[in-house]
């Protein structure tokens, strides 16, 4: 069944469609919305804080935060192309990233307070659980966002739904802020995971009822051959060994950004409930830059987004270098969220 068909002729189909897209929109509404409470900028630093103060735990949290969802894609993907049904995997996946932050609240307020060491060592268990799950998950969610809306409207659809998304996210943050500021340790990190872990069960589950159309069937690869493949289209596409090349320096960009919120508590005498007020402000560039990045990838193309936020964040990091003031931190974490959107938008329509 035709996905795309005339809604005169076919008015079941073209249901189906609009349930797709609906079910893709509030899952991308949903994704930031709910990640805002436990932000890995902002909100999981002031956390680590309060086990230790050592800054190796912040940026072991930046390095699986990033490692951790790109490095198991390559495994994923081999195994992956051969199914020709991926909503089923998509949802138990996801669902088995969510269970994980669920699974950080009752360790933390059992052990937060009296033996903060294992706390952390629990932290980074059920946190790498977490982003092994959507690391493996990536490719499959991918390709199925890819079957289901068309290339042409899946910019503007991220970028909307990341504005949505943005704005209730200025909410979230308010929210964390009343949390981490009107209660306890460890009570007020339990309350965000909590409430993130609500909004992102939600709203991934429409995705557990897409229409999918089956996939063609492909020819078993082996690993090996699998990389072989990749290092030949990366050695011939030069399109493709660019955007791989942009991916590695933006990544190893972000993992600079979670020191942010540890330095303005250290340096600039922020606090805990500080950090959802970055949220809010790198939500807030965020907003503003889902659409707009998203309007540019359709009418101009992925490959200029990319190459204008690399120029950002080489900006960036003179501003960062240069801040002497937590207001001026307000500014660099909108401006965050505008360079996220900017990274996000293109890698979801080229992926």
């Amino acid at each position: 069944m035709k996905l795309q068909s005339n809604p005169e002729k076919n008015p079941v189909s073209t249901y189906r469609h609009r349930f797709n897209y609906l079910a893709c929109f509030i899952d991308a509404v949903g994704f930031p919305f709910g990640s805002c409470f436990f932000s890995p900028v902002t909100i999981l630093p002031a956390f680590i804080r309060k086990l230790s103060t050592n800054s190796f735990w912040i940026g072991l949290t930046n390095a699986i935060h990033s490692s951790f969802f790109f490095l198991p894609q390559l495994l994923a993907a081999s195994w992956i192309e051969r199914m020709p049904i991926k909503r089923g995997y998509v949802l138990t996946l996801a669902l088995i990233e969510r269970f994980a932050i669920l699974a950080l609240i009752p360790q933390i307020l059992l052990l937060g307070r009296t033996s903060p060491n294992l706390s952390l060592m629990l932290f980074f268990l059920t946190f790498a659980i977490f982003m092994l799950s959507m690391g493996f998950n990536g490719p499959a969610y991918f390709d199925l966002v890819a079957k289901v809306i068309p290339v042409t409207k899946r910019g503007t659809m991220y970028g909307t739904a990341g504005a949505i998304g943005g704005l209730l996210s200025i909410f979230g943050a308010w929210l964390a802020k009343y949390f981490l500021a009107g209660y306890e340790f460890p009570i007020n990190f339990s309350l965000c995971f909590l409430v993130g872990f609500i909004i992102l069960t939600i709203t991934v589950l429409p995705l557990g009822f897409i229409d999918e159309p089956p996939s063609s069937p492909s020819q078993p690869k082996r690993l090996r051959q699998y990389v072989r493949d990749a290092i030949v289209i990366l050695k011939e596409d030069y399109n493709f060994r660019y955007y791989i090349y942009s991916q590695i320096y933006l990544s190893a960009f972000g993992v600079v950004l979670g020191f942010l919120t540890a330095y303005t508590i250290d340096k600039m005498i922020a606090t805990e409930s500080d950090a959802p007020a970055f949220t809010a402000a790198m939500m807030i560039g965020k907003t503003i830059g889902q659409p707009f990045w998203g309007y540019v990838a359709d009418k101009r193309g992925n490959q200029l987004v990319i190459l204008i936020n690399t120029g950002i964040a080489c900006l960036m990091i003179l501003w960062i270098v240069t801040a002497n003031s937590i207001i001026i931190f307000y500014g660099i974490f909108a401006l965050i969220g505008f360079l996220h959107s900017g990274i996000d938008i293109p890698s979801f329509n080229m992926t």
